[in-house]
């Protein structure tokens, strides 16, 4: 009904919908729905982002609530991240999947706390201001092979990259973006920055803004309020929040070089 957030592995695909105010996991394989939570039940109020570890255990931010649930691959609840000190509004969660820690975007304090494998509090990513390696109104978080991604409503920069160590590496090409609302990035370090107002997915080379993706509409490869994206084994997921409907994007460099649009200066 109102898609807002999507996390996939594999064949299998989660989607938060918020206007079913449900978990949802669809199998590509058969084409089956599962109903995985009734979000209701559980949270305080919009549930912001999933995210699927490679073992199948998923995360899910609770904005409301202002806590991280970690239930394992069959639903059961394994930790509550939850800290009413540093922790006020999580928008995003991803896992280093080689260390375990679980890095959370928090758009009340503007910062990303990290927590070690046994769940507590290791440190912090960034703090508030408009400077490198500072935010202001966090929307969205992302992992690529250089660090972790940082997308913001405000600031003088929408998008940062931030090194595994926390120290700034890059910011996005000014001006190049109005609203982020989802960021994934892909293994060769392409980043695609879903743009909430412009309904267009924009791509980022070493933060330069190269090309546009779709426009606002209906038909398939257009959008109405990007909510979320998902990078997976070549093919982009997008949350087409109010055309009800995720849309799938093959991502090969064909496709891309077709959908190359000259960059105005």
């Amino acid at each position: 009904m109102r898609p807002v957030a999507v996390a996939v592995r594999g064949p299998l695909i989660y989607i938060v919908d918020d206007g079913l105010g449900q978990l949802l996991r669809y199998d590509r394989d058969d084409g089956s729905f599962e109903i995985l939570k009734d979000l209701r039940k559980i949270v305080s109020g919009t549930v912001t982002d999933v995210y699927v570890a490679s073992d199948l255990t998923y995360y899910l931010a609770d904005f409301d609530g202002g806590r991280v649930l970690h239930f394992d691959q069959n639903g059961k609840l394994l930790r509550v991240f939850e800290d009413r000190i540093n922790l006020g509004r999580p928008v995003a969660m991803v896992v280093n999947e080689a260390t375990g820690y679980v890095y959370i975007a928090d758009s009340f304090n503007d910062d990303v706390l990290v927590y070690n494998r046994a769940g507590l509090l290791a440190g912090a990513i960034g703090e508030r201001g408009d400077g490198a390696g500072q935010f202001r109104g966090i929307t969205a978080l992302a992992v690529g092979p250089d660090g972790y991604y940082v997308a913001t409503r405000f600031g003088e920069t929408r998008v940062q990259v931030m090194a595994r160590d926390g120290r700034f590496l890059r910011a996005f090409e000014k001006d190049a973006l109005i609203f982020p609302l989802a960021i994934a990035v892909g293994p060769d370090g392409r980043a695609y920055v879903g743009d909430y107002l412009t309904d267009t997915i924009k791509v980022f080379e070493e933060g330069a803004y190269v090309y546009s993706l779709g426009r606002s509409g209906t038909a398939p490869g257009q959008f109405k309020r990007i909510t979320d994206l998902w990078y997976e084994a070549g093919f982009l997921y997008v949350a087409d929040s109010l055309n009800g409907r995720i849309q799938v994007l093959k991502i090969t460099p064909e496709n891309l070089q077709r959908a190359r649009t000259p960059v105005v200066k």
